[in-house]
């Protein structure tokens, strides 16, 4: 986060709420895990319960997007700071055939 900052980044989740409600960085991480996850429940349970066929490709763009942001994002900013961890994920997810 701070590398972002240095570089003249626009705030992000976190730093907005900490902002906004005066708490450290760990209170806003927190609260921002709680968001996800209450809006990964709602998204899922959205998607369940109205069944109609004329809805599938919103659905699956509505549930796929999140889940490789999710997925590029969960453990930390591997774009703004790279690691190898990110580059991996990444081609592991976008390059890398699956054997079947």
């Amino acid at each position: 986060m701070q590398d972002e900052m240095q570089r003249g980044d626009v705030p992000k989740s976190i730093q907005c709420y900490m902002k906004e409600k005066n708490v450290s960085e760990s209170v806003a991480r927190d609260y921002i895990k709680y968001l996800i996850k209450k809006y990964w429940k709602l998204v899922n349970q959205e998607l369940t319960i109205n069944n109609s066929i004329n809805l599938e490709p919103f659905r699956r763009v509505i549930i796929y997007v999140p889940r490789m942001a999710q997925c590029m994002y969960q453990h930390g900013d591997g774009h703004g700071v790279p690691n190898l961890d990110t580059r991996d994920r990444v081609i592991s997810l976008l390059i890398d055939p699956i054997k079947v």
